[in-house]
């Protein structure tokens, strides 16, 4: 596939040439794609995400530049961490997202490998 760069989460793995991708988390472990409000609700229902967690980190997600304009995947994604998850939402759109939850074992030992630029 083209694009990526070195790192490429969806190396090797058929997926429509059509689609956005993040630049960080592979396809596999993509929990919902659409309005944002819907996918607080499929997250706090599969347990990802908890009401405080979206209260608390609504504004950061709100306030991302869509990938259509800013055509960088760094700056159109906000990463955090849950009790159990992390999570990337990337928004591909004005009104659309494609949320990200990877299941963390040892959540502190994962802090310690992805330090925030």
């Amino acid at each position: 596939m083209k694009g990526g760069g070195k790192i490429y989460p969806n190396e090797k793995v058929k997926i429509d040439p059509r689609t956005i991708t993040s630049a960080k988390m592979p396809e596999s472990i993509n929990v919902y794609c659409g309005y944002l409000k819907r996918g607080y609700i499929c997250l706090m229902g599969k347990g990802i995400m908890t009401r405080s967690y979206t209260v608390s980190e609504d504004a950061k997600i709100c306030a991302l530049l869509p990938f259509s304009q800013t055509m960088d995947k760094l700056k159109s994604s906000y990463w955090f961490f849950t009790d159990t998850h992390f999570v990337e939402f990337f928004r591909t759109s004005s009104y659309t997202y494609k949320i990200y939850a990877l299941n963390i074992f040892n959540i502190e030992e994962l802090r310690t490998l992805i330090r925030p630029k």
